[in-house]
Order: C-alpha cells, then sequence, then structure tokens
C-alpha cells in the first residue's frame, strides 16, 4: 500500500471504516515487525513467538484507534510504535513475571526496552517524519527474501559481525558478505524515501 492509499484507509478508518482500519493497519505489519525484532529479549528467544507480538501489537492498535487523535500517516507510525513498545513490554514482562526460571539467569541481559528513548531536541514532527520512514523502509525490507532480511537485521538491528551471521545461517562469512551486499543493493532499489 503506498502513501495515498495509506492516507485513504486512515480517512476511511477515522469515518468508521473497520475494513479500511484493518487493511491500514495490516500494511504497517513489516515495520511493527522490525520495532518487534528490537525490542525482543535476547532471555526469551525462541519461547515466545514474533508473531505473537507483532499479531498482539496489531489487535491492541485495532481497539486502541479510537484513541488516536493524529490525521496524518506519519502520526499513525508514532502512535503505532508506542503501542508495539507498550504491548512487547507488557508481554515480556508478563512472561517473566509467571516464568518457572529466573530469566537472569539464563543469559545476561539488558532490559529489553533499552535505548528506547526519543531525543528531546527532536521535534513531534521530525519523530514522526522518522516513524514514516522507518515504516517505508520495513516494507521495502519486507518484500527482500528472507536470508537476506535476516543479514540486515543482524548486521544493523542486532550488532552482529559477518562472522556470526555466518555461523547462525550455516554459511561461510564469504557467502554471508557477499549476500549482506546484494541484499543492500536490492534494497537501495526498492526503499525511495
Amino acid at each position: 500500500m503506498g502513501p495515498a492509499e495509506r492516507l485513504e484507509a486512515l480517512h476511511g478508518a477515522r469515518r468508521g471504516d473497520a475494513q479500511a482500519l484493518g487493511k491500514l493497519l495490516d500494511s504497517f505489519r513489516p515495520y511493527v515487525r522490525m520495532i518487534v525484532r528490537g525490542q525482543q529479549d535476547p532471555r526469551l528467544q525462541g519461547r515466545l513467538d514474533e508473531s505473537d507480538f507483532v499479531q498482539d501489537a496489531l489487535l491492541e492498535a485495532h481497539r486502541s484507534f479510537v484513541s488516536f487523535r493524529g490525521n496524518t500517516v506519519a502520526e499513525l507510525a508514532a502512535w503505532l510504535r508506542q503501542i508495539v513498545v507498550r504491548t512487547a513490554g507488557h508481554t515480556i514482562r508478563g512472561f517473566a513475571g509467571t516464568a518457572k526460571r529466573n530469566l537472569d539467569c539464563e543469559c545476561p541481559g539488558g532490559d529489553a526496552l533499552d535505548g528506547l528513548a526519543i531525543s528531546p531536541a527532536e521535534s513531534p514532527s521530525d519523530q514522526a517524519i522518522r516513524h514514516e520512514e522507518a515504516a517505508s523502509l520495513a516494507e521495502a525490507l519486507s518484500l527482500l527474501p528472507d536470508d537476506m532480511q535476516q543479514v540486515l537485521l543482524g548486521r544493523h538491528l542486532d550488532g552482529l559481525s559477518h562472522a556470526e551471521l555466518a555461523r547462525a545461517l550455516g554459511r561461510s562469512e564469504t557467502a554471508v558478505r557477499m549476500l549482506y551486499l546484494r541484499a543492500l543493493r536490492r534494497l537501495r532499489e526498492l526503499y525511495r524515501p
């Protein structure tokens, strides 16, 4: 869904069109997935499914849409990010609070919500634009094959080295480096800010 279609769907959703709201929120699925990947606590890796986080966040956004006061797609992206962060935090805390084992003993790690503070020097309109650009980037990223997505997200979101990615993907480091370069090239073709 392009920017004009998103804006039209937003206007429809504001008028109470549930189908428009569903399509609008679904168009943000790649953006939500990218935010969720940044929120996941490594201590819960393999125990909580990323798709569950995405679905929970989109369901909460659907339920809470009546409280959305913005009028632009950029404002919606910023509002949606807040919901995703809050929903992921509740899920992680809920799971950690009911877990039979102490998660801190399983693997060292900081709070899953570290690094989420928005710069106070950034204006609300700058934040909204940044969120809209992130949504567009996430949409372009979702069009790439899975292995290219894994390499790009591993390098830029998780901060993994080529060697670490090679081990995780079961490939040689040279193959991962080439895949990374092809993925970047392809992403540049797909993403036009």
